[in-house]
């Protein structure tokens, strides 16, 4: 087996945390600050452009949660880095989209929207043969729900055209907008491009993140979501294994953390007060709350 390395942080070290433990200082502030915002923001409409990112922002905590029962409870490394990989394409997506100026920001959320929900409809079946293995009842609820589940792409799909149709910005650029329609490209590069190459690959939006670690290391983490070869190698397991995923995620949730404090910062104000329930949660390591605690007490002395 390989030596591992413990890598040393400063942050950590001046804290006395561990990775896992400052994983979880970040995933619970940031867990109870989306919470809050979502009181502010409850919609679930894809209309809703300031409601709808705190969808993504909410998987990408969910998703932590995630790795975090995987890394502890399982002791699973290579799932941990195919969830890792889950992470930056879903944080990555979040940057392209809602880091964009005035109306190109709506655009890219409908061609967003509309690829995903087009790439269901690809996958749903346009008719199914019944061959006696379930009974005919369910065989009709089956067919029934698909075609309800298809007329919903088709409405979804028809509904963000509209919406991009409406833009001021549409009725100059008729031509490149309707072909990126046609091709539900939200990863466009270049607005006045109608080029089908005109598109960020995934490597150019994790660099858009600007994280100190290699951008190509995320590229790398397909080999553990696709099933390749290195995903079948043999893992030692001990107190460094799974120090390298934590610091990753921790880097993730400060540009996670980083996008909330610049998208939201107009409700800032109005959920500080709350964000203590951070620290109330239960699994909030409670050195780290001592000393914070302690902190305070010296700057009030001061």
């Amino acid at each position: 087996m390989e030596e591992k390395v413990h890598i040393s942080i400063p942050e950590l070290d001046s804290e006395g945390l561990t990775y896992k433990e400052f994983f979880m200082v970040l995933f619970l502030l940031v867990k109870h600050e989306v919470a809050h915002l979502k009181d502010i923001y409850p919609s679930c409409s894809i209309n809703d452009i300031k409601a709808y990112p705190l969808q993504i922002a909410q998987r990408i905590v969910n998703t932590s949660c995630t790795l975090h029962n995987i890394i502890e409870c399982e002791k699973d490394f290579c799932t941990a880095m195919a969830i890792l990989r889950v992470m930056a394409d879903t944080l990555s997506s979040l940057y392209l989209i809602y880091k964009e100026e005035g109306e190109k920001q709506y655009l890219r959320h409908y061609l967003y929207v509309m690829d995903g929900v087009n790439n269901r409809l690809k996958y749903l079946p346009n008719s199914v043969d019944y061959d006696n293995k379930i009974s005919k009842s369910e065989y009709d609820a089956l067919c029934k729900q698909i075609e309800s589940s298809k007329n919903n792409c088709y409405v979804t799909i028809n509904h963000c055209v509209s919406e991009i149709h409406s833009l001021s910005l549409y009725h100059g650029q008729m031509y490149v907008i309707d072909k990126l329609i046609k091709s539900q490209n939200w990863k466009f590069k270049t607005f006045g491009s109608a080029n089908k190459n005109n598109s960020y690959s995934w490597l150019d939006m994790y660099k858009k993140l600007k994280l100190q670690c290699d951008p190509t290391f995320f590229s790398y983490l397909s080999e553990f979501v696709h099933g390749l070869s290195i995903s079948n190698i043999a893992v030692d397991i001990d107190n460094t294994t799974f120090e390298p995923i934590y610091g990753t995620t921790l880097a993730l949730l400060g540009r996670l953390h980083d996008f909330i404090e610049d998208y939201y910062r107009d409700k800032l104000p109005l959920i500080k007060p709350k964000l203590i329930s951070g620290l109330l949660d239960n699994d909030m390591p409670q050195k780290y709350v001592e000393k914070l605690i302690k902190k305070v007490s010296v700057n009030e002395k001061i």
